[in-house]
């Protein structure tokens, strides 16, 4: 798999390159394009043809197809021309003694896709688990990049898909769809784009198709029958999001929307549906998440696209706009728990040596990656909100959806826009954030508390590392009178304040709502799951007690990211091992244990967590703690009661990333909570003094 990745890997970058340079030379504008595939699953095989209205003026075409593509046969006005087909790219020289007019190109091709589905991937990072095709009687899955269909430089004007598949056989992709038909032994469906924006994915199964009208937009469903009865939830739930981001974005930009069921784990946003695999698609809260995610990249990402050469802003607009929007509208607490959450995901999960700036987010490859492109570009959306209001935040988004749609657009773009909408030039706030990696990590420094002539007073400093954050800083100071808010305005190294209070200070915190991109202090965080999965130190050890096999520690480890680790006995541990995060299966007997809180007890027999004990061989549990060293380390425990409970949650866990502990039995998560966090080097506490 490895191997053929770096294949199609390097297939692409060198088509990327041809065909770009082709377009350059001679650029070719496809006025149409008319493909229609039949599907033969049993032999993982696609039949094609692709009819291609060129402009006047065309003097050459090159187009992309899977490699190992056959190219049957290509016709021009009806009649049969030569070409060259290597390596994945199809060359086919135009008439040059024609008059004006439009020219007919029609490509007749067969290919087999067959990329191994895994049943239980490891890590879910990469958001293809290396399948970018595959036909088979499951399910079928054509990705953007296969080559199914010939691949333009450029997407053509107007665009039209027919599909044919054995009866029972459903199929999507873009577009409206103009018919859905069975007869014969044969199902069939047609597709039309008015706007294409991007290459086309596919896919088909023995879905039940449920439908209705959101005003003339029509909203499916395309599950398996076994989940066939989520229909009339994801239905009501997709028209309630579409009416939502509609009122606050602008229309809706295309012919539909599907929600479609994968046969694999998968969470994908197209142009007009998205993809969710079985597992996914069952889990109750999707419909409140992922779902409305890939609803507004409809808007953000397949509507108005990234602009290649200045980084992907997309993920982190749709994570805002729907990740994020959503849990603040629900409650003001939800919503700083979701900015705590990105904060402390980052500061997890971003190590500095593997940072890099936002403006070089392509896509989300593994943790690091998306904590970056997603969660701190996310961050970024925010501070802009809070920098110039709502009215005018939303309003700009309005003015570069309508200005942009179907266009590209940029960082600069999305700057130009809230700086006309805010009447101030915003573009050099953006830039420290996009163009440096990391970001600002505050902290207090000789913070005093007086009392002058019954007054108090709290002074102190704010100190960043260089070079310095432009910012502007809210403070929070509790009193014994009430709370007072400031905002102080930072632009070097150390800043002085200084406040003072009619009644006696309690404590000062800096960004108290987390309103501000920074770097959280081991203080400020909780130790949890994404602890391991960014820990740069860990060692994992197998004690005497634990019931996993050798293997399968390995497993978990791959699954958290972390198949590099050293993986030891208990007895090779060593005060070396003190300065490392750790990560045990089973209880260790040597004064390393995991610390657990008070909710929380556990023995080489079983656990209980909430007053609930479980000794069943079913049960597992995993906790993350600080380090009984005090030096800012993490220790785990992974206590499975049985090698059968190991093997069946392992996958699991990577998934909590954000808890400090999770408790599985029957083969259902049953517990899962957070520690809370030491207060960081952010805030200053004030003893209570005797007031006469």
């Amino acid at each position: 798999m490895l191997i053929r990745a770096l294949q199609i890997l390097l297939w692409l970058v060198i088509q990327s390159i041809t065909l770009s340079s082709c377009a350059v030379a001679h650029e070719t504008t496809v006025e149409r394009q008319e493909t229609a595939v039949r599907l033969e699953p049993g032999l993982h095989l696609l039949k094609g043809e692709s009819r291609l209205t060129l402009a006047a003026g065309a003097k050459r075409l090159t187009l992309r197809l899977s490699p190992g593509a056959t190219v049957e046969r290509v016709a021009i006005a009806g009649q049969t021309v030569p070409f060259t087909f290597t390596g994945g790219v199809l060359a086919i020289p135009l008439p040059t003694d024609r008059s004006g007019g439009t020219l007919t190109v029609a490509v007749n091709y067969r290919a087999i896709f067959d990329d191994p589905v895994p049943d239980r991937p490891l890590n879910d990072e990469d958001p293809t688990f290396g399948v970018s095709a595959t036909i088979t009687g499951r399910g079928v899955y054509l990705g953007s990049d296969a080559g199914w269909y010939p691949l333009l430089p450029t997407p053509p004007g107007h665009r039209t898909t027919s599909i044919e598949a054995p009866a029972g056989i459903e199929a999507v992709t873009a577009g409206r769809r103009d018919s859905r038909i069975t007869s014969s032994g044969v199902t069939r469906s047609t597709w039309t784009e008015e706007h294409p924006t991007a290459s086309l994915s596919l896919s088909a199964g023995p879905y039940q198709v449920a439908e209705r009208m959101l005003g003339d937009i029509p909203i499916y469903t395309y599950l398996y029958p076994g989940n066939a009865s989520l229909a009339p939830r994801y239905l009501d739930a997709a028209a309630r999001h579409i009416r939502f981001y509609s009122e606050l974005i602008g229309p809706y930009p295309f012919e539909k929307f599907a929600v479609v069921e994968n046969f694999f784990p998968t969470g994908y946003g197209f142009a007009s549906y998205t993809l969710l695999g079985s597992a996914v698609i069952r889990l109750p809260f999707i419909i409140d998440t992922s779902l409305p995610h890939e609803i507004v990249h409809n808007w953000w990402g397949n509507g108005v696209l990234p602009d290649s050469h200045d980084g992907n802003w997309s993920e982190a607009l749709t994570t805002y706009l729907a990740d994020y929007l959503l849990k603040e509208r629900a409650s003001p607490s939800e919503g700083r728990e979701a900015r705590f959450q990105d904060l402390a995901d980052y500061a997890s999960l971003v190590p500095p040596d593997r940072d890099f700036p936002l403006r070089e987010f392509s896509g989300r490859v593994d943790p690091t990656s998306r904590a970056i492109g997603y969660q701190k570009g996310a961050m970024v959306f925010h501070m802009l909100r809070r920098a110039v209001g709502d009215q005018a935040f939303f309003g700009a988004l309005a003015d570069l959806c309508r200005d942009r749609l179907y266009r590209t657009a940029t960082w600069e773009d999305f700057g130009r826009a809230f700086s006309r909408r805010a009447d101030k030039d915003l573009l050099p706030f953006m830039r420290q954030w996009l163009v440096r990696p990391e970001g600002p990590r505050l902290t207090l420094a000789d913070v005093k508390r007086q009392r002058e002539n019954g007054t108090w007073r709290v002074s102190g400093t704010i100190v960043q590392e260089a070079p310095p954050y432009e910012l502007s800083l809210p403070v929070r100071l509790e009193t014994a009178g009430g709370t007072m808010e400031y905002t102080i305005p930072l632009t070097g190294v150390r800043t002085p304040f200084s406040f003072s209070s009619p009644t006696q200070p309690a404590r000062l915190a800096l960004d108290p709502d987390l309103n501000l991109f920074r770097l959280l202090s081991p203080g400020e965080l909780p130790p949890t799951v994404n602890s391991i999965k960014g820990s740069r130190t860990l060692t994992a050890v197998i004690t005497e007690n634990c019931r996993a096999s050798r293997e399968t520690v390995r497993l978990l480890l791959k699954s958290l990211g972390q198949g590099e680790a050293p993986l030891i006995d208990e007895r090779e541990l060593s005060s070396a091992s003190d300065h490392r995060d750790l990560l045990f299966c089973g209880v260790p007997q040597r004064g390393n244990a995991p610390k657990p809180p008070e909710n929380i007890s556990y023995s080489p027999q079983g656990f209980a967590v909430d007053g609930s004990a479980s000794r069943d061989p079913s049960s597992l549990l995993f906790l993350v703690t600080p380090s009984r060293t005090g030096n800012g380390k993490v220790a785990a425990l992974f206590l499975p009661l049985s090698e059968e409970a190991a093997a069946r949650y392992l996958l699991k866990i990577g998934h909590y990333g954000r808890y400090s502990y999770v408790a599985f039995t029957g083969a259902e998560n049953r517990l899962k909570g957070t520690l809370p966090a030491p207060a960081g080097a952010s805030s200053a506490e004030f003893p209570q003094e005797p007031v006469p």
